[in-house]
């Protein structure tokens, strides 16, 4: 039987565990349908890796290598009205996740509150992913007519930069979200992921594998932080918002360097692997607050 003895709980957060096993049982479905959305993003980066190869650069990797982008794929295929509102519904259950270990008891300390507020992050992004599948279900949209990603980034920091102190912000931000990335590959290096993992295995996968795909799977999405962070950091110094990229645009930059094709081929990889990592883990993911 699951516990939750070590997980920081108060006595009455683990009654309440206790109390509703179906529920949590349930809301570990959204990390199902997180891991597949990182899934098919890496897929999504896989022709951009390929295409920085090739001399001749048109025509490959059209598709938008970002999580919006995995959203607009999915409403391509034969059932994507239906695949949407899983989808959709996955999220929802993970932004409720993420709202619960936001609420649960902690520490009082300055880092405990920065956890929180990763979680909040992490739970508007998902949120607004899910109102983008539902929205494409609803309106049937098959086709990727909307603003991209990239688009929108440098649309944001077009706006933020006629700020007075905007130019100082951007760069604020790049770095933040460069040391977000850090955090992110010394999380997958050092594998401190598992304390939120029950200590099984998962049907043939063992704990040990399913430790492995996550060590692979966060340094990839670290390396992705650090990249989309350098290019806001880039876009504040030479005071030129073009410049700011999303998810795609700085996996497709890269490419135009030497080694850039490998690292992007890496990433792409590495996130399918994340994706993986969270569909094989979500049965063993625990409730844990922020401490």
């Amino acid at each position: 039987m699951t516990t939750y003895r070590d997980v920081g709980l108060s006595g009455h957060v683990q009654r309440a565990a206790h109390r509703h096993p179906v529920a949590i049982g349930v809301a570990r479905l959204g990390w199902v349908a997180k891991g597949v959305v990182y899934g098919l993003v890496g897929a999504l980066a896989v022709p951009i890796a390929i295409q920085g190869l090739e001399e001749d650069r048109a025509g490959s990797g059209d598709a938008e290598a970002s999580q919006l982008g995995a959203v607009t794929e999915i409403a391509q295929t034969s059932f994507g009205a239906t695949l949407l509102w899983i989808v959709a519904i996955g999220l929802a259950l993970y932004v409720l996740w993420r709202l619960a270990t936001i609420v649960l008891p902690a520490e009082n300390s300055a880092e405990t509150w920065l956890t929180r507020a990763g979680y909040l992050v992490s739970a508007v992004t998902y949120a607004f992913l899910a109102w983008s599948a539902v929205s494409f279900a609803t309106a049937g949209a098959t086709a990727s007519g909307g603003e991209t990603e990239d688009a929108k980034v440098e649309r944001f920091m077009s706006d933020v930069m006629e700020w007075s102190a905007g130019r100082w912000l951007v760069g604020t931000i790049g770095i933040a979200i460069v040391g977000v990335g850090v955090y992110f590959v010394f999380k997958g290096l050092r594998a401190t992921f598992r304390d939120d993992l029950e200590p099984a295995g998962v049907g043939p996968v063992s704990y040990e594998s399913i430790i492995a795909l996550g060590r692979v799977g966060w340094v990839g999405r670290g390396i992705v932080m650090g990249v989309v962070g350098w290019f806001l950091i880039r876009a504040a110094i030479r005071f030129r918002a073009a410049e700011a990229q999303g998810f795609d645009g700085s996996l497709r930059e890269v490419t135009e360097s030497t080694i850039g094709p490998f690292v992007v081929g890496f990433v792409a990889v590495a996130l399918v692997v994340y994706g993986l990592f969270y569909v094989i883990s979500a049965p063993r993911q625990r409730l844990t607050g922020a401490d």
